[in-house]
């Protein structure tokens, strides 16, 4: 079966805008997660979901495994990566267009 995606919970407002080098290194707010909290839960969903295909496509392979869980389990880690590079690509891109604008 395949298992439930967890809600993102409300993202709290800052109470005032802070320099780029405090906000990186600045706390979770009280009832909310990071930034950098939330991608780095993100890459390792994504790195569960590709040890699971992994795991049974073995399992597949030994012939003790389920074929259309493996299937399953290999087409979600490949939809992760897929979606993981794109959001790559995107901020990537986005950082680019704000360094190339002119003040």
């Amino acid at each position: 079966m395949i298992p439930a995606i967890p809600s993102i919970g409300p993202i709290a407002p800052s109470a005032a805008v802070q320099p780029a080098t405090q906000a990186a290194n600045a706390p979770a707010t009280a009832g909310g997660s990071s930034f950098g909290d939330i991608l780095a839960n993100a890459v390792d969903a994504m790195q569960g979901a590709q040890s699971t295909a992994q795991v049974q496509s073995a399992q597949v392979a030994a012939g003790s495994g389920n074929v259309t869980d493996a299937m399953i389990s290999s087409t979600q880690a490949v939809l992760d990566a897929q979606l993981f590079v794109s959001l790559r690509n995107s901020a990537t891109s986005a950082i680019n267009q704000l360094l190339s604008t002119p003040f």
